[in-house]
């Protein structure tokens, strides 16, 4: 570590060096008037690679604080032009554009990116960044709790073992939330309260499309996904819709349910031009091709101008209350995972106790307590379903109901079975990754002996 400021203005300076002149050997390059006859004002004073690499290492180093410049210079040591394109185009040309506030666009990085599943630096990255931009370290924790209804458990926990690691590097003093109170038995009406400010357009098409084959699922949609986990007010209903956005749009074939959350955004308050804005960026940390096909719905949206929800969903009859879905939850974890409930909901106390409290309540009280299929079948699907995502933040769960799964009856022989069956769907890579964690596992589960040497 640097002994002195000075020897922190020295050592940045020839950080900065280092990059510049990776810039500067990787040769000049012209673009062509026409391509850069984008508006009036470039066509009277085009910009040089030097001004958008010049504003695009400002906006970078406001992000990523000390060692802004860190991952650049280490990328220009193999690629000096994808190092000077990692500058121009996100920070130069995108995240320096006026229609978007800095600190909100380093919230919409970090929604697409927890999307995304596999980005961990990245990710890590730009949750310092949001702080670094000013951002609070509360609303990053409350995005979680949107990530939970929009992405799933798997994308959330290993997010807060992230958030942790950047919270500690900063010594950042974290009062954690403090978890809700009351019986949870009214959600369904909160639930509805939140889809209104949340949604607009045709909600009632959007429902009817599967509520009339899984009525239950619809019902739970407005419990949980909107009644908990979208209702808390921990985080501005602005950055929330942006933010809703911008997972549904960086998850791909979304359409319906980012149909419904843009016309939501218009709705309330959020401006055509700031969603504009998102969908531009998604073409940084998503791809074009993403961000093309958000676009192509986005457009749809706006031609119809700005629509309340429309939506006539039954009254919410009186629901059981917390304390009954938490506890059948964490029985059912006791089954399935050996894993005590209580450990699972205090895992989470130094960040959000709600958290632990919703994976054992809603995951398992609810969702894996289900009469329809048994046990052994809900976790050799649950495998299915984890190895066939195979992101980094799903191998954990992966490994969990592997061993859930031998738990509750299935075989080695069944386990394997069911991920080979993913060869025709997700391709070998993903398959034999999937085999290999299942091999890892059943050499520490004594449950995984093969039948014949179970049975001597």
């Amino acid at each position: 570590m640097p002994d002195s400021e000075t020897d922190n203005r020295e050592n940045a300076s020839s950080r900065r060096g280092f990059i510049e002149t990776a810039f500067l050997a990787a040769g000049s390059f012209s673009i062509s008037r026409s391509a850069q006859a984008m508006t009036p004002e470039t066509r009277e004073a085009p910009e040089t690679h030097e001004d958008r690499f010049s504003r695009g290492l400002a906006i970078l180093r406001r992000i990523g604080g000390q060692d802004f410049d860190g991952p650049i210079n280490a990328l220009a040591e193999t690629s000096a032009d994808l190092s000077r394109f990692t500058v121009e185009y996100p920070y130069g040309d995108v995240l320096s554009r006026p229609g978007l506030d800095l600190p909100s666009r380093q919230l919409c990085t970090v929604s697409m990116l927890l999307a995304d599943g596999s980005a961990q630096p990245q990710l890590k990255f730009h949750i310092a960044g949001f702080l670094n931009a000013g951002g609070e370290p509360r609303a990053i924790v409350e995005l979680l709790f949107v990530a939970v209804a929009i992405l799933g458990f798997p994308a959330t926990i290993n997010a807060v073992g992230i958030v942790r690691s950047v919270f500690a590097e900063r010594e950042l003093k974290f009062q954690p939330i403090a978890p809700e109170t009351g019986d949870g038995a009214d959600r369904g009406s909160t639930g509805r309260d939140t889809l209104a400010r949340l949604a607009g357009g045709d909600g009632q098409d959007y429902f009817d499309r599967f509520a009339a084959a899984a009525p239950d699922l619809a019902q739970l949609s407005i419990d949980f996904a909107f009644g908990e986990a979208l209702s808390r007010d921990g985080l501005e209903l602005r950055s929330k819709l942006l933010a809703i956005v911008a997972m549904l749009a960086s998850s791909g074939n979304r359409n319906d349910a980012l149909r419904l959350h843009l016309a939501g955004a218009l709705a309330h308050g959020v401006t055509r031009e700031e969603l504009i804005e998102l969908l531009i960026q998604l073409s940084v940390y998503r791809g074009f091709p993403a961000a093309l096909n958000a676009f192509s719905v986005a457009r749809s949206v706006f031609a119809r101008g700005v629509q309340p929800l429309q939506v006539d969903m039954p009254t919410p009859v009186d629901a059981e209350s917390r304390t009954d879905r938490l506890e059948r939850g964490k029985a059912l974890l006791a089954k399935s995972s050996a894993a005590s409930g209580d450990a699972v909901v205090r895992s989470f106390d130094d960040i959000a106790p709600d958290l632990g409290r919703m994976i054992v309540e809603h995951a398992y009280g609810e969702v894996f307590s289900r009469q329809g299929i048994d046990l052994k079948t809900r976790e050799l699907s649950t495998c299915a379903a984890l190895a066939a995502i195979g992101s980094a933040t799903t191998e954990t769960p992966l490994r969990v109901h592997i061993n859930a799964a031998l738990n509750a009856g299935a075989s080695r022989e069944e386990i394997i079975e069911t991920l080979v069956n993913l060869v025709a769907y997700n391709g070998y890579p993903a398959t034999q990754q999937a085999i290999r964690i299942a091999a890892e596992e059943f050499a520490k589960n004594p449950l995984s002996r093969p039948r014949k040497e179970a049975s001597e």
